[in-house]
């Protein structure tokens, strides 16, 4: 598949972990939220895309209710 910002079709996909937190001041009281998504980097211009998983992005929404 082609990189959607560079055209290229040098991608590779990694795993990562990401620690989100909340926005705003508000946002220091509440737990951040880990994630493990699967990333797609494009490796001629670095464009990297994910998908946050479905438990995850739960506990975001349930956060931003708060």
């Amino acid at each position: 598949m082609a990189c959607g910002s560079c055209g290229t079709e040098r991608q590779a996909e990694f795993t990562a972990e990401i620690n989100i937190h909340f926005p705003g001041a508000e946002g220091l009281d509440r737990p951040a939220v880990w994630a493990f998504p699967k990333l797609a980097v494009c490796l001629g211009c670095g464009q990297t895309s994910f998908t946050i998983p479905k438990a995850e992005l739960r506990l975001l929404e349930d956060g931003l209710a708060a």
